[in-house]
Parts: C-alpha cells; structure tokens; sequence
C-alpha cells in the first residue's frame, strides 16, 4: 500500500483512521500480536471502543514499511481493507462483487494475470462464491497468503440477508485456503454471534481469538507524543509537557492527538514558561466537549448516575475489589485502573466534565426513540451523529452534529415528529430538500443531505460558528447601539447574492427574517484583503415551503412570520422573487431603526397592515440616516410585487448609492 505524506506543520492532525505509518505509534503489543497470527493464518478480532485505534491498527498491518520491519515480505501478502459500516443494507449478491473490487486493488503489479482475472469476474452481472473460491484457490497457488481486514463488523453481523450459509462459506476460505480474517468491532464476535438466531450455529465466529484494544499504558502514550511531536523539527515535547498532556487527556490515543495538536500549535505561536499553556488548554477542551458528550450520551442512566459519582462508587474498591457497577464502565475505558490503584476517570478533562454532566433521560419504547425530535442527543441519523441541541423552533429542533467519515461538525435540522404522519409534507420536504441540496453559494448554507429515517425527517447542513443575525440586533438593542451602516450594507448585499443567486435557480425562500441569517466570522480574511470581518449566510432554503398547510400541533395556526411577511403572501398569494424582496427590505428597515416597520397586538393586525399601511419614515426614527434610504426602503416595501426592485441584487445597488451619497 503506497502512502503520501500530508503537507502539515503539525503532526497531530489525524482525527480519523491513520493510514501513513510515519503517523502511527504505540500499540507494538497489539501489532505483534497480528502479525503472529498472520504468520501462522489464524484469525483475530480486535475488539475496543470508539477511537481506540482499531482502524488505524488495520491499516497498519499493510503498511509495506511495518511488514519489512516485522520480517514479512511484502510480495507474498494480499491486505483487503473492506469498511463494513457500508455493507450495512446491501444484499448477499453484492457483497462477492465488493470484495472483487477491494481484491483486485489490493494485488501486486507483478500479479498483472491475476489481478486481470479478478477484474474481469467482478464486472459479472452475477458472481457466485464458488467463483471467488476459485480465484482464491489461484493466489493460494502463487504463494500469497490473503488477509481480510473487516472493519465496524457489528455492521456486517447486524446484516440479516447473511446468514449462517454465508458465514460457512467465510469460514471454509479460511480451513480450505488459509484465508486470515482480522476484524474489527466494539463489541466481541462472542455477542455479535447473537445479532441472529441464524448466525447462532455458525462455526465461522469460533475460529477466532480475540485481541482488546484498551487505553494505552503511560510509556505508549508518552512515546505517541514524543515521536510524533519530533516530526515538527522544532525538537518532541519534553517529558514533562507529555506528562501534563497525559494527565489532561488520560493515556486515550484519540485524546492525546487532539491535546498534542494544540499544544504544538501553542509552541509555535508563543514562547511560554509553563507546561501546558492556557490556549492549549483551552482548544483541546473545545474539541474534546462534543466527544465527551457523544461519550457520555451512550450511556444508560444507571451508569451514568454511578459514572458522575465515581469517587464513592469506586471508593471501597481497592479493599473489596473492583464493584460489578464499575466494571462496565472500565471495560468502556472511561475509568482506569493502573497499579491496583481505584479506578478514575481515564483524564483530568474528562473528569471535569463528570462533575457538570447531567443525567440524559433515555427513550423508554420504540417509539419515543424512533420519533421524538426533542432528545436525540446521542444518537445517529444515517452517518450523522447528533451531540448537542442548538436552537428550537415550533416545528423544528436543530442539533450540532458530527459527521465522522469528513470529519466535520455539521448541523441538523430534525422536523417535528408528528409530521411523520402528513404523506403530504413528506412528498414536499423529499422535493424541496433535494431542490434546495443543489444550491451552491458562499451566502447560502450548505445542505449537505437530507434523508427520512424511523419516523424522523432531518435535513443536514453546514453547521456555521456565530450567532444570527437576530441575536446581533437583539444585543445592539440592549446595549442602546444601532448596526453600523457598514455592516448594515455588507449584511443585504449578502443577502441579496444569496436570493439572486437562489430566484435565479427557480427557488423563493419565503421566510427571510434575521433569526434565518447567520453572521460567519471572516477575520483571518478581513486580515488578508481588508474587507469585512464576517458574512452574512442565508439559512432554511426551501423549509417555509415545506411547511405550506401544515398546522401547528394544538393551535390550528399555519405557519409564516408576519413580521416580515409581504401583502400577496398575507393575501395567501403564491410568494415570488419579489417577496423575498420584501422581507429583505423588512430586515433593511429593523437593521437601520432597531424596530419593525409594522407592529401590532395580533398576528393578523400585523399582516393588515403589511397589505395596507405605509411604513413610518425611516429617517423620522433615525434622523441622522442618509436622506435616500427612505426611498429605498418605500420601494422595497411597495404593496405590490411589480412595484419593487426587480431582482435583490438592485435593491442593494440602490443602498449602495444611497450611503455613497450620505458619505
């Protein structure tokens, strides 16, 4: 297996599976012990929890470097590397036809024949295993020991079109041909062999040992850092750097990168007296929040109760050995146990974040856990792992997530359950969010997928650091202060690219409002070009479309914004390019004033006077403002659509020239 070295200052910035040996360190325990079973074709099952290195280990194994090392010639072995977590709801018929592809990837070049025949079976419209059998027994010929590497198992195990025919036929590979099998799972084959009742008289699962993968011991953690700190040629941490380091993160592979890369960064910007300085502490406790809480959420509340108060579950253990309580929480490394010391949480960090976690109430049946929108925190929709909430509305709760196989935080948007229920907004939101997942734009944010799962219906976008445009105003408010005209201008014509670019591919936002704007902080380019420190992003494309006849649960009211809501859609008129005008031309007024052109004691007064009010002069409320910003702003606001500015991108032109002038 080739590998290219990443272009980094700073070693530590391998946050998923490591596929460049020059990265890999510590786990020489675990990697013997594969290469032993290697040498002599036995199987094995690395078993540990989340980000313990398992899938790194694998891709160790095939690395050309560690085999020579290890007194291995490379030529002779073939490494497959097959992520299962992608086989979870494939069919039987596609699985021979994957490993076909994985396979002829993964031959020699001086095996151009084989890798030929390999290539011609696995485009077959219909491949039977007695096929691959064959191809197999023909690299068994040639002298070449075949090694399948099976990562996220549970989801090949958890599959129930294989059944236990299909793991004999895995299992004869192996006694007929010497195929080595290596997977990789947080749970043992042991409990895995009971996903199925099929899979219960498998003899498939009983030709493996089993190899944990726990916390590291100090001198592999201290080693990891050691070494991978030196690739900086600034000289490796210290002793006591990767001391405090270690005490901070706990001897945890995944911890000690993400405390290694901002302590290395740290080292770099500043010279500084002490260990572990602040800013280093600070990031790794950033990123590491989200995966303690991802940490703490799989947990069951009885374990979580005996987790936040370990120091008196754990305290009689040391005289009456390790309380069964605890012992799940050690075989899940979030307690350590070292020198017949009591068990600890495995980090400083992590035990601060214990002592202000609080007890996450589980769904108790099916159906709350399928269907509410309200605690998903700690679950998965699709690929996407939820964390944390981070806004609520009436129709929708919005999530931090994680989306481990980029490795980007991303936010999910998850639709009130009981709209499950409406084939109506079901039909619309598939059409709208496939729609909306085509627009491209730096003002617009992104939807990276979409997907309808057990009852949920979410929506996953680019999750964006900064607050909204509202909490802006709502803050400037309080403080006595008005947005500055600068920002005032960047804001809408941010906006106006978004909607331009938006009505130019047919689609109408229909709830322009400044809780739908994010402010993207741009600082790092503000330096480099002197232009503004942030940018204005237009969220929830195509969501007030979605939610057309839906009514609110208990009220019998629709949806829709009256505040910034235009005269034809008040009327219950098709909205247009031109209504979004509105509402923007809306947001331009509130900006400038710090208050609504229409205000009323009702929802339905309000959008009265939307369809028949003028609104007040912007510059009778804020006499210094440009005189031609009432203009502007009247035009925007004309009652009827063909009165206002044709396009967003015009309405922002015309501010422009306004403030030009006033300056």
């Amino acid at each position: 297996m080739a590998h290219s070295h990443r272009q980094t200052d700073n070693p530590f910035f391998n946050r998923q599976r490591i596929t460049d040996p020059a990265y890999f360190y510590g786990r020489e325990k675990a990697v013997e012990a594969m290469y032993s079973a290697i040498a002599t074709r036995q199987c094995r099952s690395i078993v540990g929890e989340r980000k313990m290195g398992k899938s790194s280990l694998l891709a160790h194994l095939s690395c050309t470097d560690s085999l020579l090392h290890h007194g291995f010639d490379p030529k002779k072995f073939v490494f497959i590397y097959v992520d299962m977590e992608g086989m979870a709801n494939i069919a039987y018929e596609e699985f021979w036809p994957e490993l076909l592809d994985r396979l002829e990837m993964a031959l020699p070049d001086s095996q151009e024949k084989l890798r030929d025949q390999v290539g011609d079976l696995a485009m077959q419209a219909e491949v039977r295993f007695s096929q691959v059998r064959r191809v197999l027994r023909r690299m068994d010929r040639a002298g070449l020991t075949v090694v399948m590497m099976l990562d996220e198992f549970e989801s090949l195990a958890g599959n129930e079109a294989f059944n236990a025919s299909f793991y004999g036929e895995l299992r004869s590979l192996a006694g007929e041909l010497g195929v080595v099998y290596i997977t990789a799972s947080k749970r043992s084959l042991y409990d895995l062999t009971y996903q199925h009742a099929d899979t219960l008289s498998s003899p498939f699962f009983n030709i493996f040992s089993e190899e944990p993968l726990d916390l590291m011991s100090y001198d592999e953690a201290e080693n990891l850092l050691m070494e991978l700190s030196a690739l900086t040629g600034t000289g490796s941490f210290t002793k006591d750097e990767c001391a405090a380091l270690i005490d901070l993160a706990g001897p945890h592979p995944f911890f000690l990168q993400v405390a290694g890369y901002y302590l290395c960064a740290a080292r770099r910007e500043l010279e500084t007296d002490t260990l572990l300085p602040a800013k280093a502490t600070r990031g790794f406790l950033a990123e590491s929040e989200d995966h303690f809480r991802y940490l703490w959420d799989q947990l069951g509340e009885s374990e979580q109760s005996t987790l936040r108060h370990w120091e008196t579950a754990t305290s009689a253990a040391l005289s009456a050995g390790v309380p069964d309580t605890i012992k799940p929480l050690v075989a899940k490394c979030l307690l350590k146990q070292e020198n017949g010391e009591r068990p600890r949480p495995f980090g400083k960090a992590f035990a601060e974040f214990l002592s202000r976690a609080t007890l996450t109430k589980r769904p108790t049946s099916t159906t709350e856990a399928t269907r509410a929108s309200t605690n998903l925190t700690g679950t998965t929709l699709g690929n996407y792992r939820v964390l944390t909430p981070v806004g609520q509305g009436g129709m929708a709760v919005v999530y931090k997530g994680y989306q481990s196989s980029l490795d980007r935080y991303v936010a999910i948007k998850v639709m009130a359950h009981h709209l499950a229920d409406d084939r109506t907004f079901i039909d619309r939101f598939q059409r709208e969010a496939s729609g909306v997942a085509q627009l491209r734009h730096q003002n617009v944010v992104q939807m990276y997928d979409f997907g309808l799962s057990k009852g949920i219906s979410y929506m996953v976008m680019e999750f964006i650091e900064g607050e909204t445009l509202k909490e802006r105003l709502v803050s400037q408010r309080e403080a006595g202060e008005r947005m500055p005209l600068s920002d005032v201008m960047q804001v809408v014509r941010d906006l106006a690219a978004a909607l331009d670019y938006a009505h130019a591919h047919s689609i109408v936002h229909r709830d322009v409002k400044p809780t739908n704007v994010m402010m993207r902080q741009e600082e790092q380019l503000a330096r480099l070009t002197g232009g503004a420190s942030f940018a204005a992003v237009l969220a929830d494309f195509g969501v007030a479309r979605m939610l057309e006849g839906v009514q609110l649960t208990g009220t019998g009211a629709t949806i829709g914004t009256p505040d910034y809501m235009s005269p034809e859609q008040a009327r219950g008129e098709p909205a247009g390019a031109q209504s979004d005008v509105y509402a923007l031309g809306v947001v331009l007024y509130e900006m400038l004033t710090g208050e609504l052109p229409f205000t009323a004691d009702t929802p339905v007064a309000v959008l009265l006077k939307h369809m028949q009010a003028i609104p007040p002069s912007a510059i009778m409320k804020v006499p210094d403002l440009p005189t031609g910003v009432d203009h502007v702003l009247l035009k925007a606001l004309a009652k009827q659509p063909a009165e206002r500015y044709a396009t967003a991108g015009r309405m922002a032109e015309a501010l422009h020239s306004a403030l030009e002038r006033y300056q």
